[in-house]
C-alpha cells in the first residue's frame, strides 16, 4: 500500500523470512560465519539459542545459502517425532530405500551405510533441527547415537540444534547430560540494541530501493527498542505499521508518535515498555507502607484528632497585624433563621480574608483522612454544634459538602507528596523524544538534505557528460568483476549505495565528479533482480571484520547516510561472478 509512496519496489519489513534482506548486524553475520565454519571442520552437535522472533529461522535459511554443494542437508521443521520414528523420518529425507516392514537396526544400516558413501565421495550430510525445545528429551538421545557414526578422524553425520531458552532447559536434566557433553559449540541470538535497530531499519529501506534521505532517526529507533525489546519479528511489525501510520498521514517525518499509534494497533498495546512499570510499583509500595503506619499507630494519633476540631478559621486572625472580627458576629440579630446561602457567602468571605495556615505534614494529612473515612459521623456532630442558627437538616448537608472538598484536598496533597517521594528515590522517567518535525534543528538539517537531493537530481537529468560516458561505465564494470575474480575469498568490502539503472547517468557523474572516496578502489557491478536492474557500489577490501568495521565509522557523512554494510567477498563472487 505504501510502496508506492515511500518509492519501494516491496514491503521492507515481511515477517516471514527473506533472504535477501538478512541483515549481518547484531553479530549475526558473525555467527553465520562460524556455524560455516564450524561445519566444514566438523565439529558435531551445535546449538543456536534464541527468543521466540529473534531470527532463528532466517539464520537457519541463510547458512543453507552459504554452505556449498558438497553439503547435504536433512531439516526436519517439526521436532514432535518419537525416538521410534525419529530415523525413518531422517532415512525418508535422505530419500533411502527403506522397505515397510523394515526395522529399527536395518534403518540403521541403511543410514550408516548412506554416510559412509558420501564421506568417500568427500561430502557431508547435516541435519537441521528447528524448533528443537519441543523434541522430547527420548528422541534427543537417540539423536546423540546418531553423532557416534564416525569415521577414525572424521564424524559422518553433523547435528544443529535451533531452539527457543528452553532448549538450554532441556539440556540440563542429568538424564541428558551425555548428549550436552557432545555440544562443541553454543551460539545465542541476542535482542538487537538501539542503534543496531536503527541501522537494521534504514538498511531494510535502502534494500528495497529507498533512496531518500534517511527515514528512520534514533528517536524512533529507541521508541521501536522499548516495545519490541529488540526482537526482529517485533521489530518488523512495528516499522510496518510505522510506514503505514506516515502514509495516512501523508508525511515523510517519521517520529515517536508514528511508533505509538503502530503499537496501538498491534497486540503490543496490552504490554508495558521496558522499565515502564516499576514506577507504578514504587508508588503503590509507598502508599501500602503509608497506609499499614498509620493503621499501626492509630491509638496514638486518633486522640489527638479529636481534641482538634475544625473551629479554627471561625477564631480571630490577623492580616498586616491587624485583627478581623469573625463576620458571623457581624450578622444582625433576627429571631427569623439565617439562611444557608447567606451563610455560606458570609464563611466564604472569612476564607479569602485568613491569612494561608502553613501546609499539614504529609502524615497528618494522611491522618485527617483517615479519620474522615473511619468516622465521618463525629465530624458532622462536630460541625453541626459549631453552627446552631442552622436547621439540623441543612447544616448536616452543607457540612458534609465542605468536608468533601477539605477531604479531595488532603487527598490531592498526599498525592503530590507521593511523587516527590518517588522523584528523592532518584528514579527518572525518560523523557519522550521531541518529534522530528517539532526540533527546528532536526527539521532544518533535514530540509537542507532534502533541498541538496532535488538539486542533485535536477541537476543529474541536465548533465552533459563527456562522449566517453558508455565507455567509463563499462570499463569500471570489466575492472570490477575483473578485481572480484582475482580477490580473496576470505576477506570482505563494504557496499556502500545502491542505486537504480534508471539513474545510471547520475551515478556516473557521482563517481566521477564528487565521489569522496578513491575511485580506483571503488567497485560497481550490475544486478537484475526481480525484472529490475540497479548498480551495486562497493569500496576496498579488508583481510578482517575488524579492519571492515575500523573503516565503515571512517566513512564521510555523505556517504555513511546511505546505511553502508560489510559483505563478504566471498558471498560476492557467489551473487555477481
Amino acid at each position: 500500500m505504501y510502496e508506492d509512496y515511500f518509492g519501494l519496489d516491496r514491503p521492507p519489513f515481511k515477517i516471514t523470512p527473506d533472504t535477501s534482506l538478512f541483515y549481518e548486524g547484531g553479530k549475526r553475520g558473525d555467527i553465520l560465519g562460524a556455524l560455516v565454519y564450524a561445519i566444514q571442520r566438523g565439529e558435531g552437535i551445535i546449538k543456536v539459542v534464541g527468543e521466540v522472533g529473534s531470527g532463528k529461522t532466517m539464520l537457519c535459511r541463510m547458512l543453507q545459502l552459504k554452505l556449498p554443494d558438497t553439503v547435504e542437508i536433512v531439516y526436519i521443521a517439526n521436532p514432535s517425532v518419537s525416538p521410534e520414528d525419529i530415523l525413518f523420518v531422517i532415512a525418508h529425507e535422505l530419500a533411502l530405500p527403506v522397505g515397510k516392514d523394515a526395522s529399527k537396526h536395518e534403518v540403521m544400516h541403511l543410514l550408516q551405510d548412506y554416510l559412509l558413501q558420501r564421506h568417500m565421495e568427500n561430502k557431508q550430510v547435516v541435519l537441521f533441527i528447528e524448533e528443537a525445545q519441543g523434541m522430547p528429551l527420548e528422541t534427543l538421545e537417540e539423536i546423540r547415537l546418531l553423532s557416534n557414526l564416525e569415521t577414525d578422524q572424521n564424524k559422518l553425520l553433523q547435528i544443529i540444534l535451533f531452539g527457543q531458552p528452553e532448549l538450554d532447559d532441556n539440556l540440563s536434566q542429568q538424564s541428558i547430560r551425555q548428549l550436552r557433553e557432545r555440544i562443541t559449540h553454543n551460539f545465542n541470538l541476542a535482542p538487537l540494541t538501539q542503534d543496531e535497530i536503527h541501522n537494521y531499519l534504514n538498511f531494510r529501506m535502502r534494500e528495497v530501493g529507498y533512496t531518500g534521505p534517511e527515514l528512520i532517526n534514533p528517536s524512533v529507533a529507541k521508541k521501536v527498542e522499548q516495545y519490541s525489546e529488540g526482537l526482529l519479528r517485533r521489530i518488523n511489525i512495528i516499522a510496518d505499521k510505522i510506514l503505514l501510520s506516515a502514509f495516512a498521514e501523508g508525511t515523510h517525518n517519521l517520529s515517536p508518535k508514528h511508533v505509538t499509534a503502530a503499537v496501538n494497533d498491534s497486540t503490543f498495546n496490552q504490554e508495558t515498555p521496558r522499565g515502564g512499570g516499576r514506577y507504578w510499583l514504587f508508588g503503590l509500595i509507598v502508599a501500602v507502607a503509608l497506609a499499614f503506619a498509620l493503621f499501626q499507630t492509630r491509638s496514638q494519633w486518633l486522640p489527638l484528632l479529636e481534641t482538634a476540631e475544625m473551629p479554627a478559621k471561625r477564631q480571630n486572625v490577623a492580616i498586616n497585624d491587624k485583627p478581623i472580627t469573625d463576620i458571623a458576629t457581624q450578622v444582625p440579630e433576627t429571631s427569623e433563621t439565617v439562611p444557608v446561602e447567606a451563610r455560606d457567602r458570609a464563611e466564604s468571605q472569612v476564607d479569602s480574608a485568613v491569612v494561608e495556615e502553613p501546609p499539614e505534614a504529609p502524615l497528618q494529612q494522611a491522618q485527617t483522612v483517615a479519620r474522615l473515612a473511619e468516622s465521618p459521623g463525629e465530624q458532622a456532630d462536630a460541625n453541626d454544634q459549631q453552627s446552631p442558627a442552622a436547621s439540623p437538616q441543612t447544616q448536616s448537608a452543607d457540612d458534609v459538602r465542605q468536608e468533601t472538598e477539605v477531604l479531595m484536598q488532603q487527598v490531592e496533597a498526599v498525592v503530590q507528596q507521593v511523587e516527590a517521594a518517588v522523584q528523592q528515590a532518584n528514579i527518572e522517567v525518560t523523557p519522550e523524544p521531541a518529534p522530528l518535525e517539532e526540533d527546528p534543528v532536526l527539521q532544518k538539517a533535514l530540509d537542507q538534505a532534502t533541498s541538496s537531493a532535488v538539486l542533485a537530481t535536477e541537476v543529474g537529468s541536465d548533465l552533459s557528460l563527456d562522449a566517453d560516458y558508455n565507455q567509463w561505465l563499462n570499463t569500471k564494470l570489466r575492472q570490477s568483476l575483473n578485481w572480484l575474480s582475482k580477490a580473496d575469498r576470505n576477506k570482505v568490502s563494504i557496499q556502500v549505495f545502491v542505486r537504480s539503472k534508471s539513474a545510471a547517468r547520475e551515478l556516473v557523474y557521482y563517481l566521477r565528479n564528487e565521489w569522496p572516496l578513491d575511485l580506483s578502489k571503488t567497485y560497481l557491478y550490475e544486478v537484475n533482480t526481480d525484472e529490475r536492474g540497479v548498480y551495486r557500489v562497493f569500496y576496498n577490501e579488508f583481510d578482517s571484520l575488524t579492519q571492515g568495521r575500523a573503516q565503515l565509522e571512517r566513512l564521510p557523512d555523505s556517504v555513511k547516510i546511505n546505511s553502508p554494510y560489510l559483505h563478504s567477498v566471498y558471498r560476492m563472487q557467489k551473487a555477481l561472478l
